[in-house]
């Protein structure tokens, strides 16, 4: 004989339900931040080959890591930390006058931190101009990866003052060692243009 459901066992089987379904639901965590490596070369295809080739040398780079991170060994949360080498920069009169050479030098500020504002998880990536020029136009490009979760990411260094470039962004990576690579180019207001050509970084966020 078929069971009659009632309000009552209908209310008392929707409560059950509840029950079980809420504490799974409520304990469920925001995925951190960056994407997937799959995700990422696919990301990063999409941005540009310089790109592409970055990611893929951070994810060889990450099956050994210690030559990239060992000198770090999580240092004081407000220290900044500075890229492993300066950048090699080509461009005529990027090393002032016409010299065509120069060397771009980049660090990170993890938090956190009040000046600059900088939140645990969060690294504050800087770079200073090769000449002291304002700068007009920029694309410089931060590929990050977490060596904790092998999670991911691609910035734009796009903060602007004014409409003038800082040469700067704030990139949540999540706590934990990060390796990195910059890239890009500046353009400045004289019209010198300087192509930063590649380095990577350890850090810790």
């Amino acid at each position: 004989m078929p069971r009659r459901w009632t309000v009552r066992s209908l209310c008392t089987l929707f409560a059950a339900t509840v029950a079980v379904a809420l504490p799974a639901h409520a304990s469920a965590e925001p995925a951190p931040p960056g994407l997937a490596p799959d995700a990422l070369r696919v990301a990063a295809a999409t941005d540009s080959p310089d790109s592409a080739a970055a990611v893929d040398a951070l994810l060889d780079a990450a099956k050994n890591p210690a030559g990239l991170l060992e000198d770090l060994l999580y240092p004081p949360r407000n220290t900044p930390q500075p890229f492993m080498e300066a950048a090699p920069t080509v461009g005529l009169g990027c090393g002032g006058g016409f010299v065509p050479f120069a060397q771009t030098v980049g660090w990170a500020q993890p938090g956190p931190n009040v000046n600059p504002d900088v939140a645990i998880g969060q690294l504050k990536i800087f770079v200073s101009p090769t000449i002291p020029v304002q700068p007009a136009r920029s694309d410089l490009t931060f590929v990050w990866l977490n060596m904790d979760n092998f999670r991911g990411g691609i910035e734009k260094l796009d903060d602007a003052i004014g409409g003038v470039p800082q040469l700067s962004k704030t990139v949540n990576t999540g706590t934990g060692p990060v390796l990195s690579a910059l890239f890009g180019s500046v353009e400045y207001v004289n019209g010198t243009f300087c192509q930063v050509i590649y380095t990577m970084g350890g850090f810790f966020a």
